[in-house]
């Protein structure tokens, strides 16, 4: 299929292909690793963000550099392998069966499937590889000499942010049709910008505005 012909399927990663939040498993990898010294210090900060995005008012640039302080100077190599084991044992378990089933089905039909996540490239791109998505857009890590520094680089994949990214992948390419899965009110430009806006296990101000506009919202649980 030409991608002039492009029926583009994206999906949410967090609570919505997998039942929890892959950067929250990560944090609890890398302090059984030793690499997050204060764990109790860093579970409250993470608790706090994760409080202000369910609000709707995390400052994300603030929650980039929290979340990537502990790979500032390791290996890039070193930090694959690690995410390597992280998602077998931690979260291919946690996909929701319903979400799997749904990228098969986009699949069968020959769509093309990015997954489009806030969370962070070296979690969300093998992981994207592993269900056989097409591509992944996520917040990417900044490299120096092949470490990380700890510091993002690149479009920051939240909120608008997503729609960025989506149109700087696509270039001239207008999709013939379009679905979007998410279950977040900060994916609501995303959502509004497809053809088929899905909310799945929608937090309250998504389940709301879904119910209004007559969105469809399957449970994969």
């Amino acid at each position: 299929m030409s991608r002039r012909a492009m029926r583009l399927a994206l999906f949410d990663l967090d609570d919505t292909l997998l039942d929890g939040d892959i950067t929250g498993y990560w944090n609890e990898w890398l302090i059984e690793q030793g690499w997050i010294p204060d764990a109790a210090e860093y579970r409250r900060t993470w608790d706090r963000h994760m409080a202000d995005y369910a609000a709707g008012t995390l400052d994300m640039e603030a929650h980039l550099t929290f979340l990537l302080a502990p790979l500032a100077g390791r290996e890039v190599q070193e930090v694959a392998e690690q995410v390597k084991v992280f998602l077998d044992s931690r979260i291919m378990p946690r996909l929701f069966p319903g979400g799997l089933a749904q990228v098969a089905w986009h699949r069968e039909q020959g769509h093309t499937i990015v997954v489009i996540s806030a969370s962070t490239a070296q979690l969300v791109v093998p992981l994207a590889r592993r269900l056989g998505c097409d591509a992944a857009l996520a917040t990417a890590l900044e490299e120096q000499a092949g470490r990380y520094t700890g510091q993002a680089h690149g479009t920051r994949t939240f909120k608008e942010g997503k729609l960025h990214a989506l149109r700087e992948w696509l270039g001239e390419t207008q999709p013939a049709e379009t679905w979007g899965y998410s279950d977040s009110r900060n994916d609501l430009p995303l959502l509004e910008a497809v053809e088929r806006p899905h909310a799945i296990h929608p937090d309250p101000v998504l389940a709301g505005i879904a119910r209004e506009r007559g969105w469809a919202m399957p449970t994969w649980r």
